[in-house]
């Protein structure tokens, strides 16, 4: 889930599997890189405009590396 949005960059929660540079679908199909893996939240730069990428919305991780 969505825990912020901003300036290209969403703070995630719940990824706990994600690796580093694997890409990330959001729910309505922005795709993100997640970068930033710190042991509470991961940072995932948005690929794209990402303006429908909102705070409180799923994504999954799709398993390839960007």
């Amino acid at each position: 889930m969505i825990l912020q949005v901003g300036d290209g960059i969403a703070r995630i929660h719940g990824l706990d599997e994600v690796m580093a540079g694997e890409l990330v679908e959001f729910e309505e199909g922005t795709i993100g890189i997640a970068l930033n893996l710190e042991s509470n939240n991961v940072g995932v730069v948005l690929v794209g405009d990402g303006l429908m990428v909102q705070e409180g919305i799923s994504l999954k991780a799709i398993g390839r590396i960007a």
